[in-house]
């Protein structure tokens, strides 16, 4: 829309509108800020509700201020991350190992489906379907050329769900990594610029505002996280979240977790991922926040239940080697991570819509304990 088409009064009532906001912001504190926003954002809602838009820009600048940033709310609501639609789009049918890119070039409507169902059952935070966005992982399947277009579906997808909060997932670029090469460095530092770089772009060509937070998801090594969070600043100054994967001992590759939680810890959030029972990650979180002050994400794997399991599981006998046979479980594991001082929660692997509902369920208006 062009500036001279919307009315002089439009503009006169944004500015009164946001001018006062943004002294505001200039003047508080950041602890002020966080005690404010949330009265001012309830504030907003009655008043969209009784009020008709006004014009698409009003509707654009809107979001700025009536939705907190996402730092904001650090140590402050216990948020849930939409689990990735992998699995969703798998059950009908498509081979996401060899076609995840094609699907999400040809058919980004049914891509968009899978995440509005995870939006629906309360997710504050939508995690963008670019995990594979680094040109050494889209070269598997040809499509290294293809990042940025895949980039422009996954994040117009996610707009159009409307989030709270929208997080664009990057997932190791799977380069060999050789820790005392600095050149084998600077090619894994320059796949996550790349890849930030892409997002950036794709964000400015859309214009539907930028993405939230990075997600910097299943890093394999100490030298492997240092390289992606450094990339990363260098590309944006959004938050920056950093995960690794735990075995079912909560151990990181065989090893206690010192080591990699000191390089997650430059990072703004510091994340694990775990497919054991509760208590054992609940055991692993408790060590994270005993070595780091940061935020944490817990990103619980779960496998889809057999009708046998899912039977046994209702009558209240375990599974063995499946403790996430249902939502219910679930539930449960979601109190006792945020009682271990987790903030942020997401299901991965063979995870459902239902998965992530039980997690917002369980903590819906809760604040977190760290």
């Amino acid at each position: 829309m062009r500036y001279n088409s919307v009315p002089k009064e439009t503009f006169a009532a944004l500015a009164g509108a946001c001018m006062p906001r943004i002294a505001w912001r200039a003047r508080c504190t950041l602890a002020e800020q966080v005690r404010t926003v949330r009265p001012f954002n309830k504030l907003a809602s009655r008043v969209r509700q009784r009020r008709a838009p006004i014009s698409p820009i009003s509707a654009h600048l809107k979001r700025s201020f009536t939705v907190a940033d996402i730092e904001l709310r650090f140590h402050k609501d216990m948020l849930v991350l939409s689990a990735p639609v992998a699995f969703a789009l798998e059950r009908q049918g498509i081979n996401m190992q060899e076609d995840g890119e094609l699907v999400m070039l040809m058919e980004p409507e049914t891509v968009q489906d899978a995440l509005r169902m995870e939006s629906m059952t309360g997710a504050q935070c939508l995690v963008a379907g670019t995990e594979g966005i680094c040109e050494a992982r889209l070269a598997h399947n040809r499509m290294e050329d293809r990042a940025q277009e895949i980039a422009l579906r996954a994040l117009e997808g996610a707009w159009a769900c409307k989030p709270q909060h929208l997080i664009c997932e990057i997932g190791s670029c799977g380069l060999p990594l050789d820790p005392s090469n600095e050149g084998s460095r600077a090619q894994t530092e320059q796949q996550y610029e790349n890849a930030v770089q892409t997002l950036n772009d794709a964000s400015a060509e859309l214009d539907l505002g930028m993405y939230d937070a990075i997600l910097l998801n299943g890093l394999r090594s100490v030298a492997d996280a240092e390289c992606a969070i450094n990339a990363v600043r260098r590309k944006t100054d959004r938050p920056v979240f950093a995960s690794v994967d735990l075995d079912e001992d909560g151990l990181f590759a065989g090893k206690d977790v010192e080591d990699i939680v000191s390089a997650l810890d430059r990072a703004d959030v510091v994340g694990l991922s775990c497919a054991a029972e509760a208590a054992t990650i609940a055991e692993a979180v408790r060590r994270f926040a005993a070595l780091t002050e940061k935020p944490l994400l817990v990103q619980i794997r779960v496998k889809a239940a057999t009708a046998m399991e899912k039977k046994r599981a209702t009558l209240g006998v375990s599974i063995p080697g499946n403790p996430y046979a249902t939502p219910d479980s679930l539930a449960d594991a979601a109190l006792a991570l945020r009682a271990a001082g987790a903030q942020f929660l997401r299901v991965v692997g063979e995870a459902t819509p239902a998965c992530t509902g039980a997690l917002a369920v369980a903590v819906s208006g809760a604040d977190c304990l760290r």
